[in-house]
């Protein structure tokens, strides 16, 4: 064996300290980073949530009212009212549409395919090259007539003219989604999202019946949603994506799909929760991803999803612990020369110590001399040799020879605890101790060679009444003559143990099914025969259960006791199991 001095002694102790506190100062940092990164990422999530529901709250609010306030002014009109008051309904509209500036456009869907609209021009740029408008032209009129002739105008700031086309159209209001689910109620109805017609824009349709089957409708531009998610970005991996049941993308913060599509598949497995987070590996990185409903006051429910390499989301927190690896490593090297001297403050007074039992360990008694030190517990240690040398040597005979005597005493008591630990004292049978050891190494077992084993659960029926009838003492006598036709109808092999009370369990290692039911019923018919003392007849009901490879000792007890009720719920005197024979 190699002898290492003691000064290298407390050195290596001191370096193999230093790397155990640095291995666990590490690995808490790795943990501590994902947890600190998932709660970073849960409150960007409750933020963006936040600015998007109330951005909704906002639209809605302003929608409702504009809805309520303008379908007052509305009750009255029918399609001939309209066309006679055309120019004060463009002008209204034009209104509505200036004073909110999300507002796409207003119209109404007329019980008779009529149609009006006015689109602000002013929304994209798009929308006037596509309808050749100048910069003068700020409102576009569409109107949709019953023989389907559909007109189209732009008008300038001052509600003149500057052209008009016609051309013919298969469009009829009565036939849109809008129209048809706001026939169905007197509230304000949301439908989408989708892709308006007329540019490459995404928007939402609010709309209210006002009266005759006729609807008031305004579209509005969803395009705020994927400013708010671009705009709070916290890093380049960061995306978010608001979204329908279906799938649908309503707003998103990026163009690219694809993680969006793995994650939203394993989205629909589970039920949506309210805010849920988790970590999820995609093409061999790790993503964290938050998800939840967004409250948008309709039935139609929105989600609102983020997610994140967890990488990227953990770099930060990870600089950070780097250089406080960095100052920590520092600290122990310059500990490391403190270290050097105290050690050989220590060192030097025990190597002369280590001489001096040299010499009591050569029966060198009287040339034993104190050793001084400033460290008090050597001092104290150089009398205490001093001492033992002189007491030593006439007392280790003596104690040789009492360890012996002790040592075999010991190992006696020992075997006698052992066997009392693991034995039930009334019945001579197992204990809850032994039969639980026993279950977990059966299962071991049959799990590593792929075998069967099986335990059947007694209950002695009615054994209450024996007790409150006749006394514990009688009922003490039962369970032992109900142990012992356990015991002598059994395996060697099987283990009998009493469970607690009137419960006794059978663990039968190598046994299928068929024969722990045989068994079972082996032992049920022998109890059934027996004249007991002084009741002389008493039945029990039986529960058998079989391991089932991967299940726990609690799932398979479990079986055989749900398997026992059902023999006492089926008369009681009987055996039942829960699988297949």
């Amino acid at each position: 064996m190699i002898k290492i001095p003691i000064k290298l002694t407390i050195m290596g102790l001191f370096l193999v300290l230093s790397i155990l506190i640095m291995t666990i100062v590490l690995y808490l940092q790795s943990n501590l980073s994902e947890e600190l990164a998932k709660k970073s990422m849960n409150e960007y999530f409750q933020t963006i949530t936040y600015k998007i529901e109330n951005n909704i709250d906002k639209i809605n609010t302003n929608i409702q009212t504009l809805v309520n306030t303008e379908t007052n002014f509305l009750k009255t009109m029918n399609t001939d009212d309209f066309i006679k008051n055309k120019t004060i309904y463009l002008k209204m509209f034009a209104g509505i549409l200036k004073d909110n500036e999300k507002l796409y456009s207003a119209y109404i869907g007329f019980y008779d395919d009529h149609f009006y609209e006015v689109i602000k021009l002013d929304i994209n740029d798009e929308l006037r090259k596509k309808y050749h408008a100048s910069v003068d032209d700020k409102w576009l009129e569409i109107e949709i007539l019953g023989n389907g002739l559909k007109t189209i105008s732009l008008y300038d700031a001052s509600f003149q003219i500057t052209s008009t086309i016609k051309e013919s159209t298969k469009y009829k209001p009565t036939k849109r989604p809008w129209y048809k689910i706001s026939t169905k109620t007197n509230n304000v109805t949301n439908t989408g999202p989708y892709d308006f017609s007329n540019e490459e824009v995404r928007g939402l349709t609010y709309a209210k019946k006002i009266k005759n089957g006729n609807i008031f409708a305004v579209d509005v531009l969803i395009d705020d949603y994927s400013e708010i998610l671009k705009s709070k970005k916290i890093n380049s991996t960061l995306e978010s994506y608001i979204f329908m049941k279906d799938g649908t993308i309503i707003a998103s913060s990026s163009k690219d799909e694809k993680i969006f599509e793995h994650l939203n598949e394993i989205i629909k497995k589970e039920p949506i929760q309210e805010n849920f987070q988790s970590i999820v590996t995609i093409n061999d990185e790790k993503y964290i991803y938050n998800i939840s409903v967004i409250d948008n006051g309709y039935k139609v429910k929105e989600y609102l999803l983020s997610y994140v390499l967890l990488a990227e989301m953990e770099t930060p927190y990870l600089e950070k612990f780097v250089k406080m690896d960095q100052a920590l490593v520092l600290l122990m090297l310059a500990l490391f020369p403190l270290i050097w001297y105290f050690s050989s403050v220590v060192a030097k007074p025990i190597i002369l110590l280590a001489g001096e039992s040299q010499k009591v360990k050569n029966r060198e008694f009287d040339k034993v001399v104190p050793i001084h030190s400033t460290v008090s517990e050597v001092e104290q240690l150089s009398k205490s040799i001093g001492s033992m040398a002189q007491s030593i040597s006439e007392y280790q005979l003596d104690l040789e020879q009492k360890v012996a005597n002790r040592t075999k005493e010991l190992e006696e008591k020992n075997k006698e605890l052992e066997i009392l630990s693991i034995t039930d004292k009334l019945t001579n049978t197992y204990n809850r101790i032994k039969l639980d050891q026993t279950i977990e190494q059966e299962m071991e077992r049959a799990s590593r060679y792929n075998t069967k084993f099986g335990i059947v659960v007694i209950d002695i029926d009615y054994f209450k009444e024996v007790n409150d009838t006749h006394g514990h003492q009688v009922g003490d006598t039962v369970l032992i003559e109900f142990a012992n036709i356990l015991k002598a109808n059994t395996r060697r092999t099987d283990i009998v143990g009493r469970w607690g009370g009137e419960e006794f369990i059978i663990i039968a290692p190598e046994a299928n099914l068929q024969e722990m039911y045989t068994l079972s019923e082996i032992l049920r018919d022998k109890i059934d025969t027996n004249v007991f003392s002084v009741i002389n007849h008493k039945t029990a009901s039986f529960g058998v259960a079989t391991f089932e490879q991967n299940e726990t000792a609690e799932e398979l007890i479990n079986r055989a006791d749900e398997a026992l009720y059902k023999a006492k719920e089926n008369g009681r005197n009987r055996v039942e199991t829960l699988e297949m024979i």
